[in-house]
């Protein structure tokens, strides 16, 4: 193994500790100092909208100052996956670039399939 997959293998792990630490909800938010860690003194609030209890589900599905951008990115990006493995099923594209780098067309089509 060189240097390059060992680098490779260690951002999966990151990766995959950081999305574990968030399903068990111990990420460092201030409803967790607050109420896990028993900091009495933090503002639970949201950093961002400064609304709502600053929680895992707030950041990630409820925070109105995240909704018009970030929720938007993350949904473009899922429905690119969508896009690119759908175009590559049906053989309508060739390419196998990483999901983050695909940008899908306005509209493919072959003799059986038209995607758009």
């Amino acid at each position: 193994m060189d240097d390059g997959d060992a680098a490779a293998a260690d951002d999966d792990n990151k990766t995959a500790g950081f999305l574990t630490a968030i399903q068990d909800q111990v990420i460092l938010t201030r409803n967790y100092k607050k109420y896990i860690l028993k900091q009495p003194n933090t503002n639970e609030l949201c950093r961002r909208c400064g609304k709502e209890s600053e929680t895992i589900q707030h950041i990630t599905a409820a925070c109105e100052q995240l909704a018009p951008t970030e929720y938007v990115k993350r949904h473009d990006g899922v429905a690119n996956v969508f896009h690119q493995k759908l175009a590559e099923a049906a053989e309508l594209i060739e390419d196998r670039s990483p999901c983050y780098k695909y940008t899908p067309a306005n509209a493919l089509e072959n003799d059986n399939f038209k995607l758009y």
